[in-house]
């Protein structure tokens, strides 16, 4: 996400809403403008709409066709930004993933009811790549997205910044006046975009490695209630390595290795199949613009961990193993 991000969006400032989600006045984006050191900007807004013979609600954007391309670099796939000066009332341009999964090619018309009760046709004349979904499903202009979907509130206002800007310096002053004005607003430096479009990834990491960790619980118990099964069972074996001489701390490291390479079997294991679903998955994100990428410094940890976790789980059957009595265990059935 994070370069998909630095892929597409140009700006040095962001404005958006502090939630992430709601829209904010078309204003706030005007007072920010007036910033020294603030250079192009272009307003993003957001819709949905239902089109005829296809389900689902796709997402609508709309741009400024003049401003867009000096803050997004939009990734086209059929079209360039010539495209976007062709975005008047009559025309749109869509996203790749939708086009192909409903089957829209450029120069097919889509029939459009909007939020508002409004029905549209618009014919499509350029496809794109949508990184992080910046862009929606569909886009409009701005004035086709007043007109037919009468909204004119901001989802997003990128700002460039003039040569010699200092972003920290733009970035402060833009934040007084919209708490001065606009409470709701807030902005923030591509590296604060950033961060805050990805948080919502740190925090399901989050709750994965708390469902991991009870998993590793629970696996911890089951090695150890297989090994002292596994004794049991091999009391009379146990005994006669004891006998012909072995010593009680090399049957605890003959115990600490099975365990060890249980714990290390299930994390290899684990570790394949969730690279294998990664991929799977992963790919009809491709084309949103993520790229699959493999921590393969946290894996070898991981390993690492489960490995170390198989020795804990054989200190209990280790010890159990090591005391039993040599001439019990020679006579036991």
């Amino acid at each position: 996400m994070n370069s998909a991000i630095d892929s597409s969006v140009k700006a040095g400032l962001v404005v958006e809403n502090k939630d992430g989600f709601t829209s904010i006045p078309a204003a706030a984006g005007k007072a920010v403008a007036q910033v020294p050191g603030v250079g192009a900007s272009s307003e993003i807004r957001l819709s949905q709409a239902k089109v005829a013979g296809v389900s689902g609600t796709p997402d609508v954007s709309g741009v400024d066709p003049a401003t867009l391309p000096s803050v997004y670099k939009v990734d086209w796939k059929k079209g360039s930004d010539a495209t976007l000066q062709r975005l008047d009332g009559n025309n749109v341009i869509v996203s790749q993933s939708w086009s192909k999964s409903k089957h829209k090619k450029v120069g097919q018309q889509v029939q459009i009811t909007t939020q508002s009760g409004n029905h549209a046709t618009y014919t499509i004349i350029g496809t794109y790549k949508n990184n992080v979904h910046f862009l929606g499903d569909l886009a409009v202009s701005n004035a086709t997205l007043a007109r037919d979907f009468k909204v004119t509130e901001d989802q997003f206002v990128m700002f460039g910044l003039k040569p010699g800007a200092n972003e920290d310096q733009v970035q402060g002053q833009a934040s007084h006046i919209l708490a001065a004005q606009f409470p709701n607003a807030q902005a923030d430096t591509k590296a604060g975009f950033k961060k805050k479009q990805t948080d919502w990834i740190g925090q399901i990491t989050a709750f994965f490695y708390v469902l991991l960790s009870l998993a590793v619980i629970v696996s911890l118990f089951g090695i150890v209630n297989t090994l002292v099964l596994a004794i049991y069972e091999r009391t009379r074996e146990l005994g006669l390595l004891r006998a012909v001489g072995m010593s009680k701390r090399q049957v605890r490291r003959i115990v600490r290795y099975e365990s060890v390479i249980t714990a290390l079997i299930g994390a290899i294991l684990g570790t394949v199949l969730g690279v294998f679903f990664a991929v799977i998955i992963s790919r009809p994100l491709a084309g949103e613009g993520f790229k699959l990428s493999f921590p393969v410094g946290t894996l070898v940890i991981l390993l690492i961990l489960a490995g170390l976790a198989g020795v804990l789980a054989a200190i209990t059957p280790a010890r159990r193993a090591s005391k039993l009595n040599v001439l019990e265990a020679l006579a036991y059935e």
